[in-house]
Order: structure tokens, then sequence, then C-alpha cells
């Protein structure tokens, strides 16, 4: 049911989230397990370690080789990237190979029996995260998300997370009360819980007035934000990327130097 009093700003996740392409490479972190919940954990090398945790939360293919390079990436670029596996061994990809043509995959039931639960599983692992690497309250705490994700980043940049900055790719599942409560900029010296948003010009889960929405509610709590739209790229650009579209690909690395900027930004004011 539609709750009038709280309208949605991003969709709830379609088939549209499964398109792309499927990446190469040999993932260089390693599965551990952090209150019972498979953890994927990335460690940046010692000379480029800047002594953040990244919280990384992914799309419906869970910890996949995707997000698993990805992870890679934000380690190599100094950050303890830590991704959860909020499905608990349940992704799409334990169903299908082909989401797009399999008949038999239904990811209207899927979402629906994870959409709770995915935020419960994320609220227990990052109490988890923070008591084993809180370091007596001297980490600080940054994080993405990847559609599916979205909704956790601004909720872990709300007064009930952990988390100083954080960004958001392609974003399905907001309603306006995620970004309302996300952390404005009130009194005016303060910046309260920066966010950044990459999105596609074009997407049918976060359309042109949603985005207008989402704008127009940080301007007005004052909140820092920033918003990257690339024209000509689908959902899921920034992680399921067509390696074979130039085009594509250079919005990829546009929309993860974007986010490498902000975090090392605002992390660094914090």
């Amino acid at each position: 049911m539609v709750d009038i009093n709280d309208p949605v700003l991003a969709k709830a996740a379609d088939l549209c989230c499964l398109k792309g392409d499927i990446h190469n490479g040999q993932p260089t972190g390693n599965i551990t397990q952090i209150g019972g919940v498979d953890t994927y954990v990335a460690t940046p090398h010692q000379k480029v370690a800047n002594g953040n945790v990244l919280l990384f939360f992914p799309d419906a293919f869970g910890l996949h080789i995707n997000s698993n390079l990805m992870m890679d990436a934000y380690a190599a670029c100094g950050y303890l990237t830590l991704g959860v596996d909020y499905f608990l061994g349940d992704a799409v990809t334990k169903y299908t190979t082909s989401p797009l043509n399999d008949p038999k995959f239904d990811m209207a039931a899927w979402s629906a029996k994870h959409l709770q639960h995915s935020e419960e599983v994320a609220r227990e692992w990052v109490k988890n995260v923070k008591a084993n690497y809180g370091n007596d309250g001297k980490a600080k705490f940054g994080c993405v998300g990847y559609c599916w994700g979205a909704r956790i980043v601004l909720q872990q940049l709300s007064d009930d997370g952990i988390c100083l900055a954080g960004a958001i790719a392609h974003p399905s599942f907001i309603n306006e009360s995620h970004v309302q409560k996300s952390k404005g900029g009130v009194p005016q010296h303060t910046a309260g819980a920066p966010v950044a948003f990459s999105v596609p010009a074009t997407d049918k889960l976060f359309p042109n007035e949603s985005r207008t929405r989402v704008i127009e509610i940080c301007t007005e709590k004052q909140q820092r934000f920033n918003m990257q739209i690339f024209s000509h790229v689908g959902h899921g650009f920034a992680s399921r990327t067509r390696l074979t579209d130039p085009y594509e690909l250079w919005a990829k690395e546009q929309h993860f130097k974007g986010f490498i900027e902000w975090l090392d930004f605002w992390m660094a004011q914090a």
C-alpha cells in the first residue's frame, strides 16, 4: 500500500536493475563473517590506507564479482571496504545467471521477500561492524550504495546511523522520508551528513521529478549534496557497466572518481 504521506521517490527494483554485463577480474579481498553475516573485506595497502572504513551496500546481485571488484577499487584508494551480504546467500544469482531471460525468476516476489529483512540484517551488521572496527570511537565511517543499497545509505546518514558521508548510484526503493531523515546542515556551520548521487538522465525508477524533489529536500534542510547526471546510460550503469560501450565505461569511471573525491573531502572535514 502506498503511503500518501511518504511519497515514493525511487521506485521498486525491477528487471531494469538486472541489465548490464558481468565483469571479469580476480578479486583480491576475502570473505569473512561479521555478526554471522558474510562480509567481503577489501583491505588497502598500508602505503595508501587513510584509516577510514567504507560500508558497501550492493545491488540485487549481492556479493557478486562486479561488487567485489568495485570494493577492491575503493580499497586501492585508501578505504578499508566492507560489503554486506544482506540477502544471506539468497541474492538473485542463486536462482538464475540470466534473470532477464528466465521466465521462472519472479523479481517482484524476490524483492518482497528481502525488502524489510535486508534492512534488518544491515542494521545489525552495522552495529557489529562498529564494535569490531570502531577503534574506540576513533574510526570514521562512510558508505556507498548501489540500487538496492541506496536507502541503506540514507539510513546510515540519519541520526540512527554511523556514517559521516555517503554516495548513492541509480537508487531504488527510496521514499521522501529516507531523504528527510538523513541529517541536514543546521546549524549552518555544520555539513550534516553529505550525500552524493550518480544517476542516469532517463531512469523509470528515479525520474526527473524525483531527482528534483531530492534536490528540494536537501536544499531546504541545508544538507550538503551533489548530483551527477549522465545521459545515454541506463539504470545499473555504475555497477553493471556494458564494457563494450566506451561512453558507458567512461561514465562508470567518472561516477567512481566523483564518489572518491566526495568521500575524501568530507571524511577529511569530519
